[in-house]
């Protein structure tokens, strides 16, 4: 009887045993985690985890490279002015101004509501090569209005014309009268020179009154 017992108790110990090593053995598992997608990297961004621009860092300033125009001037004043080829340079002055100036013709008088207004010009040759370049095609005047008028080939009673074509060498000088038609009622408020006829970097600019 004691032997029975014995041996049911330890079936029952093996059976026991057997059951708490299954258990061991099992394996547990955590859920998957959830992956991370991120967007495609475009040609020339910065990466995600880079730091944001300060947006209150004022940007630089583009250098600006472009010459000093001359000062404005009186009438009877002279300007330096820089051609659009190297060494090329001038001295321009307006000598006087005449308004209005008489036709030299009396059968060519201005248009109706019209007048001309006369101005002296004396251009010097300051460079180092003969220039080509006067008054007679790269002047105007302007009225207080805005309003811009170039010169007419028109001889008045002011004085000598400044020629129409001439070519100055290194040290000369040209004198002479640029005829503007204006209207009557306009009140010329400055005189212009662009002897580059924009192609070059400066102009002369004279403030009448």
């Amino acid at each position: 009887m004691n032997r029975a017992i014995t041996a049911l108790a330890a079936a029952a110990t093996a059976l026991l045993l057997a059951a708490c090593s299954d258990d061991g053995d099992k394996l547990v598992t955590q859920p998957n985690a959830p992956s991370i997608v991120t967007a495609p990297t475009q040609p020339g961004a910065p990466p995600a985890d880079a730091p944001a621009a300060d947006a209150t860092t004022p940007a630089a300033a583009p250098s600006s490279t472009a010459p000093a125009q001359p000062p404005a001037a009186k009438i009877g004043d002279t300007i330096t002015i820089k051609g659009s080829t190297e060494g090329n340079s001038l001295d321009a002055t307006i000598v006087k101004i005449v308004d209005p100036a008489a036709a030299s013709n009396e059968y060519m008088t201005a248009n109706a509501g019209q007048r001309f207004v006369a101005v002296q010009w004396r251009i010097v040759n300051n460079g180092v090569r003969p220039i080509d370049v006067g008054p007679t095609s790269g002047s105007s005047v302007i009225d207080v209005d805005g309003q811009q008028f170039s010169p007419t080939y028109q001889p008045t009673t002011a004085g000598p014309a400044y020629p129409s074509s001439s070519t100055i060498p290194v040290g000369g000088t040209r004198l002479g009268f640029v005829v503007y038609e204006v209207p009557k009622a306009s009140k010329i408020r400055e005189i212009q020179f662009d002897p580059s006829m924009g192609l070059g970097s400066q102009i002369g600019q004279w403030t009448v009154g």
